[in-house]
């Protein structure tokens, strides 16, 4: 049986006039990239645990970045990969991060986390041009930009996750922020 894995991918956002986040004119948004040491930029993701809920994955990315997730908690795209090398057969659930304004998540050339001191990963803002090979997330841009209803997760009060498909959403854009200072990490470290 071939080995499979399920990431979890946090979409955030920088439109080009946060007044107007989903106008296009003046060019796509940038787009919210990571790495850690020297490997590949990338979308903010971590692997999902057995037994874990989609959104705490979401969540546990947000938190590291030091953002709270949106209100609606919105799957945007499923990519599947095939297994490449030593690299297992992947599921990627792109999840909505929502947007953010200029400097509510600075770039970071260094070492920067919200939750260690110790954490080694670096930010960037990318433009859509690094998007190319990577269809998924470019189709989970287009919908997370339009507002194009996606699927919302959510646990109900009997307690199992279920999907359904988003109502149509208006395009009142609330502003996403940070996480609230003085948060803690699992355990119990400060975050900055």
């Amino acid at each position: 049986m071939t080995e499979r894995q399920v990431r979890v991918s946090l979409l955030v956002w920088r439109p080009r006039d946060p007044d107007h986040p989903g106008d296009l004119s003046a060019g796509w948004p940038r787009v919210l990239r990571v790495r850690t040491g020297a490997g590949p930029w990338q979308v903010p993701s971590v692997l999902l645990r057995p037994g874990e809920p989609l959104m705490a994955a979401a969540e546990r990315t947000a938190y590291a970045l030091g953002l709270t997730l949106p209100n609606a908690h919105r799957v945007l795209a499923i990519d599947q990969r095939a297994p490449a090398g030593r690299e297992p057969e992947e599921l990627i659930v792109i999840v909505d991060g929502g947007w953010v304004a200029e400097g509510e998540v600075p770039a970071a050339d260094g070492p920067r986390c919200a939750c260690s001191p110790a954490c080694a990963h670096q930010r960037r803002w990318a433009g859509t041009d690094a998007l190319a090979d990577d269809v998924g997330l470019a189709s989970a841009l287009g919908v997370a930009v339009a507002a194009i209803p996606a699927f919302i997760v959510n646990t109900p009060a009997t307690g199992g996750p279920t999907a359904r498909p988003a109502p149509a959403v208006d395009h009142e854009w609330p502003a996403r922020r940070s996480a609230p200072p003085g948060r803690r990490n699992s355990r119990g470290e400060g975050c900055r």
